[in-house]
């Protein structure tokens, strides 16, 4: 429907709505937006206003256009009144019994009410709308209300000056530490390009030292690789005799078994004896004629913590005892880097370091392999175990070694 005639011209109907929901109180309007966005089927028109949070919706022209629209759409007035929890006064302005008490010159909220006030001089209507204090108590309301209003929006607008301000301080300073940033980094960028400089030059005689040094390096390795091609050939050698020996080994066995010798390897231990236990590696060692222990393998278990040079002479000096008491000679086989070398401590245990190329398990296997009497492999290597039984020698590992010989 039209708004209010201009010129004085009777407010009707849809303007009386206009102004009836501009001064519903607060509570009764958020019922009504409630119920507003629960209705099916509003028209296009409503959805802008519907997306709004409802503070926008409170106060001001959002609120002044949205009761426009309800004023102009009976169906929804109707599907309004038919909430049963529609509020009162609502209930009272759709249905038309709620009409403000006096007729505005115009239908529009946002014009002056003291406008509003004067146009009511040539109106006419019932009493009730045309008394003159139930309007200037309205009017008076409504003039606390707008007040209400100016003083919210002086205070908002005071706090946002502090901001403002506060903002501008806090920018004032990050403009003076970007200037102090600024000027540090291109400080920075000389300091820079001067020690690249210096890097570059320092590294220029670096780079000829190392070249010289490569070279030198590559002509060990050279000579490293003509050795490691005596010590394979040696290896190969030295694997071939061992089997020729092996070979032999079994034919001598085959011949003493057949003639009824005893065959003293490996030994077996008692059956009051339950193996891998201290007592059964004090048996071993009071058995054997050869000891022969997994050096870096025992070391590395026992007192890995130290240094290679300190494990070496720790290993020794445990092995000592051994031999004090009489009992199985010790040998330690170590991992050597150059020629294998050995030597006998003053205490009698024997050290040795293998050859280039050739690894202790080698050199225990092939020193298994070469004694004819039992003999007791100390190391916790599988492999080397296994190959150690191949060869009919017995094996211990590191876990009780250090008991028997304390015992």
């Amino acid at each position: 429907m039209m708004g209010a005639a201009q010129g004085g011209e009777p407010v009707l109907p849809d303007d009386r709505i206009i102004v009836g929901l501009g001064r519903l109180e607060a509570r009764a309007w958020a019922y009504l937006l409630r119920l507003l966005r629960r209705l099916d089927d509003l028209p296009a028109a409503f959805e802008p206003f519907l997306l709004l949070p409802g503070s926008e919706l409170a106060t001001g022209p959002r609120r002044v256009q949205l009761s426009r629209l309800i004023a102009g759409e009976p169906e929804v007035q109707r599907a309004l009144l038919q909430d049963p929890a529609l509020p009162a006064a609502a209930h009272a302005v759709l249905g038309g019994r709620g009409t403000p008490k006096t007729q505005a010159r115009s239908g529009s909220l946002d014009e002056d009410v003291r406008s509003d006030a004067a146009s009511q001089g040539g109106a006419t209507g019932d009493d009730d709308e045309t008394r003159p204090t139930e309007r200037l108590r309205e009017l008076r309301r409504e003039l606390a209300e707008v007040r209400r209003q100016r003083d919210g929006a002086e205070a908002r607008a005071g706090v946002a000056e502090t901001r403002v301000a506060e903002a501008e301080q806090v920018r004032s300073r990050l403009e003076g530490r970007i200037a102090t940033l600024e000027a540090e980094l291109a400080r920075g960028g000389e300091e820079v390009d001067q020690a690249t400089a210096r890097a570059e030059r320092r590294s220029a005689g670096r780079i000829e030292e190392l070249e010289r040094a490569l070279a030198d390096e590559r002509s060990k390795l050279d000579g490293l690789r003509r050795s490691s091609d005596r010590d394979r050939s040696a290896l190969a050698a030295a694997q071939q005799e061992l089997e020729q020996l092996r070979a032999r080994e079994g034919t001598r066995s085959a011949v003493s078994v057949t003639q009824g010798e005893d065959v003293s390897r490996p030994l077996v231990l008692p059956d009051s004896i339950p193996p891998g236990t201290t007592e059964a590696a004090r048996w071993l060692l009071d058995g054997v004629d050869v000891l022969l222990v997994d050096g870096y393998n025992v070391s590395l278990a026992l007192h890995g913590r130290h240094r290679l040079d300190e494990q070496r002479r720790w290993l020794v000096d445990r092995l000592r005892p051994l031999v004090v008491r009489g009992q199985a000679a010790p040998i330690v086989v170590f991992d050597g880097e150059g020629e294998g070398r050995a030597h006998r401590d003053p205490s009698g245990v024997e050290v040795r370091f293998t050859a280039s190329g050739v690894i202790a398990d080698d050199e225990i296997v092939f020193a298994v392999a070469a004694t004819e009497g039992p003999v007791l492999v100390i190391t916790d290597d599988a492999e080397l175990q296994e190959r150690v039984r191949m060869e009919g020698g017995n094996v211990l590992g590191t876990v009780h070694l250090l008991g028997a010989i304390d015992g």
